[in-house]
């Protein structure tokens, strides 16, 4: 990319050029960029001379695009336009009912997008940017008003509030079930398809850790599919690949729809906890202090825990 910028055409010749195509005339395009038509028509030829191409058909009163002048005149107006509507969508925006959040990619596809669905009824006037990053970002530097993470809580700089364990059990689809099953014993659980997530936080998302805190001394199958992403392994367990040690909060709407089901009677196994952040010492506005509220208020929390 930074070589192909060394040969990047100038930006005012761009400009110049936009200008003229747009008002076939380069006296028009002097008088919307308050310079000389002298210096539109400079601009407008060391552009062709760099791309060796003719972009206009010169007469006395007026200009004409040729055929590559027409074509790139389309490209340059579309991107200039798109950076205007972005910059007026900026400039403009509401940041009183604008609420930026950050989690992983996981967390905002199976929880988070619910939820966020959920309150846009209620307050159909608040917009929201998501941030979808397994990196600890710092908030404050990201301009972040609320972050959504898995761990122990103790992230410097941030206010953490516990919202909800994570559990995990074998749990498979509806069709895998009727497939293979039923299942009367873990042990039944060896023959048939286990999927992992490999680079899952806590150990015990790994079928061997879950076998040995349940007391099963046999050791699992050693073929096996791992992925690297949750939303592929969550996805190849939706789509009746295998079994996977997931539940709630994150796969909760899967649960409640019938749409994933316990492979047997398992034992649950509680993982670690999802804590609400925010940046230690900022004011958030009025918008994401309601959002914040509602959504402790949803999932319950259990204490406040305040790091520093």
């Amino acid at each position: 990319m930074a070589r192909k910028l060394r040969y990047f055409p100038s930006p005012r010749a761009l400009l110049a050029f936009e200008a003229a195509a747009r008002s076939s005339s380069l006296t028009a395009a002097a008088k919307e960029l308050n310079v000389s038509r002298v210096a539109v028509s400079r601009q407008v030829r060391q552009l062709e001379l760099q791309l060796g191409l003719a972009l206009f058909v010169r007469g006395q009163s007026h200009v004409e695009l040729t055929r590559s002048g027409k074509r790139l005149s389309r490209v340059i107006s579309g991107a200039f336009r798109s950076i205007f509507d972005e910059i007026d969508t900026l400039t403009n925006a509401n940041t009183e009912n604008f609420i930026s959040i950050s989690t992983t990619a996981g967390v905002s596809t199976y929880w988070l997008m619910p939820i966020i669905g959920k309150y846009k009824r209620i307050k159909p006037d608040v917009h929201f940017r998501l941030l979808a990053s397994q990196e600890i970002i710092n908030l404050a530097a990201s301009d972040v008003d609320i972050a959504i993470r898995y761990g122990s809580g103790s992230w410097p700089g941030t206010v953490n509030t516990e919202l909800l364990p994570n559990w995990v059990s074998p749990l498979c689809s509806r069709t895998f079930l009727a497939t293979h099953g039923p299942f009367k014993s873990l042990v039944d659980l060896c023959r048939v398809p286990l999927l992992e997530f490999e680079a899952a936080v806590d150990s015990t998302s790994s079928w061997t850790t879950y076998f040995h805190q349940v007391g099963m001394l046999e050791p699992p199958p050693t073929g096996m599919s791992t992925y690297d992403s949750f939303v592929n392994f969550v996805q190849a367990v939706l789509d009746g690949q295998g079994v996977g040690l997931l539940g709630p909060p994150l796969m909760e709407q899967f649960l409640e729809g019938g749409v994933l089901v316990p492979a047997l009677e398992a034992p649950r196994i509680q993982q670690g906890m999802y804590f609400l952040c925010q940046p230690h010492g900022a004011t958030p506005s009025q918008s994401v202090r309601e959002f914040r509220d509602w959504l402790l208020r949803e999932l319950t929390p259990v204490e406040v825990v305040t790091t520093q």
